[in-house]
């Protein structure tokens, strides 16, 4: 049996209906046999991965080993070259790259293949042999998440504008359009270091019953990704959005400034631009943020969108900014390895914009960067997320790259988390520059919004203006005292109120301060995580950086991330776990950095209780429907200031104490 899942339509479809005719004309019974069983996946997703979009996967079980002629020489494993005197082969998994490219837009450097692509006006050089490899790597990677790690991957780049004629001499992993499903066992042969056996060669690329797992009907590996109602809300945000034009007008030709409190929606925004950029002109537009789990959240919505990040057709990628720039410094010689590289990332960027500055590193070197990997580095526009918290020297470094006019930045009032707030005007002239305030709530309802600008003034931050939307009436607040994380029943029906109105658990967000993590292991989870898991639920622990790297791919996943990191982030109902230790952790950590006030009307501790209130602001502002806050005492700074709204705002916010 040969069977094509996934899209069915398109350059990929076409290669798996080929690929499909050449396993038919060596092994015509495969058709109708149901013993031997081979799947094509075509266009495959791997959603939260280095690479997410596969071409084509290709695997295949045998009931009993089926044997090929042998052309060249075989490459075995632990053993010399040699020509078989005969080969068979019981199983294969295969990740192919498609590529329709004739011979001018192809090269080669030895056995590297890169391909061509125009773009705005240039030819810009990919080189398909690492993006295969990485391809292959990832899927290995996927496969061992999900339980099946002891199956050897093969990468394969399919050129079906090239005839075999046209390739280099072999071996190498690439194959011609007029290739045979004989020529690519050969291949195997000799770049897939098979096992010799005597004078013969057995293709054999892993356990049976792995294999027969993964072509299960029953196994999960290849499910689909479903948008819950939440989802396609914010799809619509970013797809349909009613974005004035005169926005996009500014998109290229000047550096565009959004400003605004947490709740304006400044990422949806962001994204709006960069998907109307990408469906109107084809452009290919790069958002990074300092926020991994942000990364993960965002790259979940890109992925319900359908939006690619090729060279060929544009599209959207979503990175952090110690990724690009460590990406960066490794093309340009920068540092050679990645180990170490965060401890020394300061001594790094000093030495990478010396390189800029001094001319070591030239626009011409910077250009040719943008031609040979454009794939990493050839943006139209790059959008920066939470932007207040940019120090000057990776401002600078982005500018040298991309220059002002392609640069998009979102900077979040109050929302800083650095000492010093960016300077995005500065070295701009006003000609260059579009600054635009925002103020309206997009996120929260208009009780929250109400309930946040109370909060705001009871934590003594005076400068709050942040105007409700009142084309979204409602909202509620629940306070609770006392110990949450050990009531995941509570949980459970938070969970519940959700669901009957149409929203899934992914839809929710639970934040947490450092004493609910413990120092753990890999696989760990956080405090209220545990508990919730073990009472039912299920979770995606984004405390844990391992975890940070995918997003959730399941409706019923409640998320759990730290508060450190979510700013950005939004859900239908939102779950603050001891806010109040978030304040005194923070006010405390003003103190612990040495801090200087030198100011004849603030003092020391005036200060402090402004940097601590200002953070708890950010977890305060991200939810929609439902805001959850839990305190562990019945006084302090932050219980004292809930007290005195809740007396204001008895109608919508509820106080319950745990005992």
């Amino acid at each position: 049996m040969i069977e094509i899942l996934g899209v069915l339509e398109g350059q990929e479809y076409e290669a798996a209906v080929h690929v499909r005719r050449l396993l038919l004309k060596l092994w015509p019974d495969l058709a109708q046999s149901r013993e031997d069983i081979v799947k094509i996946f075509v266009g495959f997703k791997m959603y939260g991965y280095k690479v997410e979009d596969l071409d084509l996967i290709v695997i295949g079980q045998l009931a009993a080993p089926r044997s090929f002629d042998v052309e060249w020489k075989f490459y075995p494993r632990d053993a010399e070259p040699f020509v078989p005197r005969t080969a068979s082969v019981r199983n294969f998994a295969l990740v192919m790259e498609v590529k329709s490219h004739d011979a001018s837009g192809v090269r080669f450097a030895g056995k590297v293949a890169s391909v061509r692509y125009i773009r705005n006006g240039r030819a810009t050089w990919e080189c398909v042999t690492e993006k295969n490899r990485l391809q292959m790597f990832e899927f290995k990677k996927y496969l061992g998440r999900h339980g099946v790690d002891q199956i050897h991957v093969q990468d394969l780049i399919l050129f079906t504008g090239l005839r075999e004629s046209d390739l280099p001499k072999r071996p190498h992993n690439c194959l011609g359009g007029d290739a045979s499903f004989e020529r690519v066992l050969n291949v195997l042969g000799q770049i897939a270091r098979p096992y010799r056996n005597g004078n013969r060669v057995d293709l054999v690329f892993g356990a049976i019953d792995a294999f027969e797992r993964i072509l299960s009907t029953k196994f999960e590996l290849f499910d689909t990704l479903e948008p819950t109602p939440l989802d396609r809300r914010r799809m619509d945000m970013i797809a349909k959005g009613g974005m004035s034009d005169a926005w996009l007008d500014d998109l290229g030709e000047r550096q565009v400034i959004l400003r605004g409190r947490g709740g304006v929606g400044k990422t949806v925004i962001l994204l709006q631009m960069a998907y109307r950029a990408y469906e109107m002109r084809q452009q290919r537009s790069l958002l990074l943020t300092f926020n991994k789990a942000l990364v993960a959240d965002l790259r979940r919505t890109m992925a319900l969108l359908g939006v690619p990040r090729s060279l060929e057709s544009g599209g959207i990628a979503i990175d952090t900014v110690h990724a690009f720039f460590g990406r960066v410094m490794r093309q340009l010689g920068i540092i050679d390895s990645y180990e170490g590289f965060l401890d020394r990332f300061v001594e790094h960027k000093e030495a990478l914009l010396d390189y800029l500055r001094s001319g070591a590193v030239s626009r011409g070197d910077l250009d040719t960067l943008m031609k040979q990997h454009g794939a990493e580095f050839d943006w139209d526009l790059v959008f920066v997320d939470e932007a207040q918290d940019w120090p000057a020297d990776e401002i600078a470094i982005l500018r040298h790259l991309y220059g002002p006019e392609r640069l998009v930045v979102s900077d979040g009032i109050d929302q800083y988390v650095r000492e010093s707030v960016a300077d995005w005007s500065q070295g701009v002239s006003r000609t260059s520059l579009r600054a635009r305030r925002l103020t309206r709530c997009m996120r929260m309802k208009a009780n929250l919004a109400a309930f946040v600008s109370d909060m705001a003034s009871s934590l003594r931050i005076d400068d709050w203006d942040l105007e409700p939307n009142t084309d979204a009436p409602g909202g509620r607040v629940i306070v609770v005292e006392g110990d949450l994380a050990s009531r995941p029943d509570l949980l459970q029906g938070w969970c519940n109120d959700a669901s009957a109105l149409g929203n899934a658990p992914v839809d929710m967000l639970a934040c947490l301060p450092p004493t609910l993590i413990e120092p753990k292991q890999s696989g760990q989870l956080c405090w209220p995580a545990l508990h919730y898991e073990r009472s039912g639920g299920s979770v995606w622990d984004g405390t844990s950086r391992d975890v940070r790297e995918h997003f959730p791919t399941h409706r019923d996943q409640l998320r759990f991330v730290q508060y450190d990191s979510c700013r950005g982030l939004e859900g239908w109902i939102v779950i603050n776990y001891q806010l109040d230790t978030l304040w005194d952790y923070k006010h405390g950590q003003w103190f612990s950095e040495g801090h200087i006030v030198d100011d004849l009307y603030r003092t020391a501790e005036d200060a402090a209780l402004q940097h601590a209130s200002r953070w708890v602001m950010i977890p305060l502002t991200r939810a929609i429907d439902t805001l959850v806050i839990n305190i562990t005492g019945q006084s302090g700074f932050v219980p004292d200031a809930l007290r005195r709204v809740h007396e204001k705002r008895r109608d919508f916010v509820d106080w319950i104490v745990l005992t």
